[in-house]
């Protein structure tokens, strides 16, 4: 029986798919409210409806945020997001990995790669301005002047929608780069557990210097 790691707390698998559904019914009923006739009218059968549920996953998601950041203070699980020197010259071994010009995922010794680091750190601001303009936009004469110093609505809704497009390109590499590493890592943000062996499968084999085709970790 293969042994299996402990990798992601309740708390950290409950905001996560807490933010993941919150996020998703935001992008689906905001492009829906901003293009009527496109794809989401399959979906959702009214302005009405979509732009409810729209303020009602406004509130979930920042809900889920700010419980996300207290967790993440109070447990000490924000030193996982911690920025090293290290993760520069690593974040190009993790681009050669995935762009399939290496055959090693190496072990960093932490609990998120660089990659990983830089794009849920980076959701926390890019949240922040959809929050911000998101408000704004809900509440255009109380905030007015908010929208004023920052040169006006229709420069509000297109930062909205340009960081809307951000979290699409963000959300749609987090699903491929984790179904990349196998099913073995969607399992661990469900159970929380992952094997312990996880990263010595993806080890680069080569040849030893004695050239008997003997395989030797890399």
């Amino acid at each position: 029986m293969k042994r299996m790691v402990y990798r992601h707390t309740l708390a950290v698998r409950f905001f996560h798919w807490w933010n993941c559904i919150s996020i998703f019914m935001l992008l689906a009923t905001g492009f829906y409210i901003h293009t009527p006739d496109g794809f989401w009218s399959y979906i959702f059968p009214s302005m009405n409806v979509a732009r409810k549920l729209h303020f009602i996953f406004m509130y979930t998601v920042i809900a889920g945020l700010v419980g996300r950041l207290y967790y993440a203070f109070v447990s000490g699980d924000y030193r996982n997001f911690k920025p090293r020197f290290a993760d520069i010259p690593n974040m190009f071994k993790l681009m050669k990995y995935y762009l399939f010009l290496s055959d090693e995922l190496p072990d960093w010794g932490e609990k998120y790669n660089p990659g990983q680091k830089m794009m849920y750190a980076g959701f926390v601001p890019l949240l922040l301005i959809q929050i911000i303009t998101g408000f704004i936009l809900y509440m255009p004469t109380t905030l007015n002047s908010w929208a004023y110093w920052v040169g006006g609505a229709n420069i509000i809704r297109i930062i909205h929608y340009a960081v809307a497009w951000i979290f699409v390109y963000c959300v749609a590499a987090h699903i491929y780069l984790d179904f990349s590493e196998g099913i073995a890592n969607i399992k661990g943000m469900i159970t929380g557990y992952r094997p312990a062996d996880f990263h010595e499968k993806h080890r680069k084999k080569s040849v030893s210097p004695a050239g008997r085709g003997k395989a030797v970790e890399g």
